[in-house]
């Protein structure tokens, strides 16, 4: 019931060129941002589900005011899919819009010190049905590539700074950031209405180096999370804490020249430690994913560009482990001065065993397509 950042909005930004170094404002000119994006997963006959498929329709505006004020905000509409055997019940679905998130942020001095606002505002489904929400987590996954984690987990307000420094070849930088959420009802049912779900304090640290290494470019972060414990009252649950554990991230990417384009390199590894809870079952448990890959940029024309991959993702969980590997592409159309189109794709191979079950292979496809227009 954790909110993460939205990934979809991530992905939204990472589709923008990168500014240029000591710009004032983190957005070069104002933008609308959309597009919709396919992810299916099939698993073999050991597993209670056949298929789980997510269709998204992120959209994002990111508007710079002035020299040093910009703000961006961004929601998705997502469709999930469960596919079982007809004796388990057969497909089921669950169509909503997400919650939104809105930022502000404020340059101060050449880039050296940024301060921003996030503010998770309620507009997904905060109040469901326990069947419903069963269909809405299973897209819920650190090893999986779902566009769309969560659907609706209520207010918070997350202030954060980030600030950079360079010394010598180095440049360096901290962030730092701490979310508080309102208390929501998560449940809906006969037997639930009178639940809440207190979600915990999160604080974020996150510390990060690069430099130029030749012609190459190397970057190193790490990133640490910690949360006070998540409290849920009343309902058939009862009243119970739950400690989500703490979050390492360590990253490293290389991106180097390669005929006329970029080629990079990237592994990160994120670790969760053990989770617990009190007065209410179990849930939840340390876990691990490693993932290493390639990817690369490559003008095809002035106005085209292929962008591709290749990716292995590790994941290994307190019971049961999985493997993950995929490759794909996309292509970046500058269709006018003001518009980029991107198209891409990716397949999976792998095999899962989760926990307390049998291993199994698992496939899995994505088409997606996202329109950047600059106003």
């Amino acid at each position: 019931m954790r909110t993460p950042t939205s990934v979809a909005l991530v992905l939204l930004l990472g589709a923008i060129p990168c500014a240029a170094p000591a710009q004032e404002n983190l957005f070069p000119q104002a933008s609308v941002i959309g597009g919709v994006e396919t992810r299916q997963y099939n698993f073999g006959e050991n597993f209670g589900a056949d298929y789980i498929r997510q269709i998204a329709f992120p959209v994002a505006v990111l508007v710079p005011v002035g020299k040093r004020f910009s703000f961006d905000i961004g929601s998705n509409y997502a469709i999930t899919s469960v596919g079982r055997p007809k004796s388990a019940g057969g497909k089921e679905s669950f169509s909503d819009f997400t919650d939104t998130q809105l930022r502000g942020s404020y340059v101060f001095g050449r880039d050296v010190l940024v301060a921003s606002v996030m503010m998770n505002l309620p507009t997904g489904p905060q109040t469901t049905t326990l069947r419903q929400f069963s269909v809405a987590s299973s897209a819920s996954s650190n090893f999986l590539l779902f566009p769309v984690n969560t659907y609706g987990s209520g207010f918070s307000v997350t202030p954060g700074l980030a600030l950079a420094a360079t010394a010598g070849d180095w440049n360096l930088g901290l962030a730092g950031s701490v979310r508080v959420s309102a208390t929501y009802s998560p449940f809906n049912d006969s037997n639930n209405q009178g639940a809440k779900y207190q979600p915990g304090v999160e604080t974020r640290l996150r510390a990060g180096v690069d430099r130029l290494v030749g012609s190459s470019r190397l970057t190193v972060g790490f990133t640490f999370s910690t949360f006070s414990n998540d409290e849920l009252r009343g309902g058939s649950f009862g009243n119970g804490a739950y400690d989500p554990g703490d979050r390492f991230l360590v990253d490293v990417g290389v991106l180097a020249p390669a005929g006329g384009g970029t080629i990079g390199a990237y592994v990160w590894n994120y670790y969760r430690s053990s989770s617990g809870s009190s007065g209410a079952a179990a849930v939840g448990g340390k876990e691990n994913v490693f993932t290493g890959g390639l990817n690369g940029n490559f003008p095809l024309s002035s106005r085209v560009a292929l962008e591709p991959v290749a990716e292995a993702r590790l994941w290994s969980p307190e019971d049961g482990k999985g493997s993950l590997f995929g490759v794909g592409t996309s292509l970046r159309f500058e269709v006018g001065p003001r518009v980029w189109l991107i198209p891409g794709g990716r397949v999976d191979y792998g095999r899962l065993r989760p926990p307390q079950g049998k291993s199994d292979t698992i496939t899995g496809w994505s088409l997606g397509l996202l329109l950047r227009y600059g106003l």
